[in-house]
């Protein structure tokens, strides 16, 4: 017997099977529509995206709450301008006593006390109570849909 290996190599397997166990899986896969390293590639992918609209969906809900906090901060100075002597003519005060009209929406007659400054007060304060709540539960909504984007599960 001697020198002869007779198509087997020193661990008595032979030389084609050798060959196919160090074949990638790729490589015996290579029939088939679906690789096997095209899988982790498309995973790393959606996580990438995911990552993305989640960052996105905050800065989304971080702009949501300062707008709605925004909002309640003009109304709460416009309530304040009811309450001090304020020039009406001067261009900063018509800019707040405008936008804060915009911004009330259907608050403002709500409740008709017959103080016209105490009306003001409980109806632009509700109204800003309803932007901040608002303003809250948008950036809440929207951190969830980033949270679910991102495939990590919300509380």
């Amino acid at each position: 017997m001697g020198e002869q290996d007779n198509g087997r190599n020193h661990t008595g397997v032979s030389d084609d099977q050798a060959a196919e166990s160090a074949a990638s899986p790729t490589e015996l896969d290579a029939g088939s529509s679906v690789r096997v390293g095209d899988h982790r590639g498309r995973s790393r992918a959606t996580a990438r995206v995911g990552r993305t609209v989640q960052t996105l969906m905050n800065a989304l809900a971080v702009v949501a709450r300062l707008v709605g906090c925004l909002f309640a901060v003009v109304l709460l100075v416009r309530i304040g301008l009811a309450f001090v002597a304020a020039n009406p003519h001067n261009v900063i005060v018509e800019g707040i006593v405008r936008f804060s009209d915009v911004i009330v929406l259907e608050f403002r007659d709500l409740f008709l006390p017959s103080d016209p400054r105490i009306e003001l007060a409980v109806n632009y304060g509700l109204a800003a109570v309803f932007w901040l709540a608002a303003g809250l539960i948008a950036g809440w909504a929207l951190s969830g849909v980033g949270w679910l984007a991102a495939g990590r599960p919300t509380l």
